[in-house]
């Protein structure tokens, strides 16, 4: 188990994509990560920290419409956005298993949707806004 990270707490974006860029410095191949809280607080901006901290120099946005973003970054990275698509079945038939092996990096926003379908090392990160 890796230690290092305690999470923390930030006052605005740019902060928070500050804590992605470090947080970066913690992922391995083959992780899957399931981000679960609330709308606007502050998955996708650390995400794209995230990116940066790999090397990914091209625009990050939230797959909310597409479901599934590729990048090509120091590792492969695959952002998954549950906030529309809730229906296993449909994850199922989108190659979700296929994403999920020792080259890529899973990152998925509202993975609280699709529990069952999430290895059991998945690695939780919660997001709130303070307050």
């Amino acid at each position: 188990m890796r230690t290092g990270w305690a999470g923390g707490e930030t006052q605005d974006p740019h902060e928070t994509i500050q804590w992605g860029e470090y947080f970066s410095g913690f992922m391995e191949k083959g992780d899957v990560y399931a981000f679960l809280g609330e709308l606007a607080s502050g998955k996708t901006t650390f995400i794209q920290g995230i990116l940066r901290g790999l090397r990914y120099t091209m625009p990050v946005t939230s797959p909310t419409f597409t479901l599934i973003n590729e990048y090509d970054a120091e590792y492969p990275v695959i952002h998954i956005d549950c906030y529309r698509e809730s229906e296993l079945n449909r994850w199922i038939k989108l190659g979700l298993n296929d994403y999920m092996n020792e080259e890529n990096i899973v990152i998925i926003e509202w993975a609280d949707k699709m529990k069952a379908l999430l290895p059991e090392d998945t690695i939780y990160v919660q997001f709130a806004h303070k307050g």
